[in-house]
């Protein structure tokens, strides 16, 4: 597989939305695709269940009629009954094989195959709902900064230039700076990991359907090969099969199974012939049915000052607990789930139990982006409480504590 080559383009190269609905589109057919894979898969295992089957009970049926139209009259052997059973046993063993191949086919591609889309499916899912999240976020900040100013316009048109109207620039200006900050996290850095993730699950649906086409032809592959490697066996040792040794072979075993040193001739009874003129001879011959068996085994202001100094406050705390749930959420996701099968576990269980747990990952990682959104609208905000003038607002110790907080 060409898994490692690197690619030239990304959808994060393509301007949104329309490189999302392209992206979700072939998502979704490659999904589509890596099921129909898995439907074929699952009709050609069940052909082989019930040819191996039939086969099965043909050379039942006919092991039957030999024992009962065959042996159970007259005791034969010879190359060519020990062909008729090689070629039985062929036949069983090209139902044990059918089986097997189908065997695999149903648990080890047809079932890998169905857990793997249904999980895909739910990532799927997963990440539509997480841009839906996003865009709406971000909807949203648009409308709270476009209501900011408006108030700060009506505030000014009624009242002027007040201190209600320095509160309301302050608001303004700071949310107008954060929304700004969020949208740029967002484009730059949210979305594109959102993408490449995606990318990279797209990669593994084409890898994986890829290698299942390959794993089905090889499972086939080898069938034949083994299979042609027996009945080729089959077929040399026929050959060789010759139809006058054949008889002469049955000709000695009625002599040996006469008990005498040489098999009655015509001579012997010609001296035993007694001559029609000879009306008191009589005639005395015997007769000896001989028979073999063989068998084979069959796999700023006071106001402004508290407004600042208290949303400074808040700010900071913020960013502590944000820093706190971002560490927190980075251990617990440093690690993708991977899925462990154990000899002796349940199929079902293990992959319902991998199924809840990336589940689990893929929601973390969502709250991490969402935590990475505000913490960048308040490290935003903040930056804008210390660039202030200290000494203009009195809150010193404040700013120094929020200013560590954002380095």
């Amino acid at each position: 597989m060409a898994a490692n080559s690197r690619r030239r383009l990304s959808f994060v190269d393509f301007a949104p939305p329309q490189a999302w609905h392209k992206l979700i589109e072939y998502t979704q057919v490659t999904i589509a695709f890596t099921k129909l894979i898995t439907d074929f898969t699952n009709q050609w295992a069940k052909i082989c269940f019930l040819a191996s089957s039939q086969l099965h009970q043909l050379v039942i049926d006919f092991r039957k009629k030999t024992e009962a139209e065959i042996r159970g009259k007259f005791q034969l052997g010879g190359r060519m009954y020990d062909l008729w059973e090689s070629l039985l046993l062929e036949s069983e063993l090209e139902s044990q094989a059918l089986k097997k191949m189908a065997c695999f086919m149903e648990k080890e591609i047809a079932g890998q195959l169905g857990c793997f889309t249904t999980s895909k499916n739910i990532q799927l899912s997963i990440n539509k709902q997480c841009r839906n999240d996003l865009n709406n976020i971000v909807n949203k900040s648009h409308e709270i900064v476009q209501k900011l100013q408006e108030d700060y316009a009506k505030i000014y048109e009624e009242c002027g230039v007040t201190p209600d109207f320095h509160c309301a620039h302050n608001s303004y200006v700071l949310e107008l700076t954060g929304v700004n900050s969020l949208r740029s996290k967002y484009q730059y850095h949210v979305l594109p990991q959102l993408l490449q993730g995606m990318e990279q699950s797209q990669v593994e649906i084409i890898e994986t359907a890829c290698q299942n086409l390959q794993l089905i032809a090889s499972v086939i592959q080898n069938y034949h090969e083994q299979r042609h490697r027996s009945f080729e066996s089959f077929v040399v040792t026929s050959k060789t099969a010759n139809p006058n040794e054949e008889l002469e072979n049955y000709i000695c075993s009625v002599n040996e199974t006469s008990g005498d040193s040489s098999v009655p001739t015509v001579h012997i009874e010609f001296e035993s012939f007694i001559s029609p003129v000879d009306i008191q001879s009589t005639m005395n011959s015997r007769y000896l049915s001989p028979h073999t068996t063989d068998q084979l085994i069959v796999y700023a202001a006071p106001v402004l000052q508290s407004q600042l100094i208290s949303r400074c406050r808040e700010t900071g705390e913020r960013l502590k607990e944000i820093k706190k749930e971002k560490t927190s959420i980075l251990t617990a996701t440093a690690k993708q789930p991977i899925k462990q099968c154990q000899p002796n576990d349940d199929q079902q269980q293990t992959e319902k139990k991998y199924l809840n747990q990336m589940n689990d990952w893929m929601k973390k990682k969502q709250q991490l982006r969402l935590l990475e959104l505000e913490e960048s609208v308040l490290a935003a905000q903040a930056t804008r409480y210390v660039n202030l003038k200290k000494e203009d607002i009195g809150v010193k110790t404040d700013l120094i504590y929020l200013e560590g907080e954002i380095l």
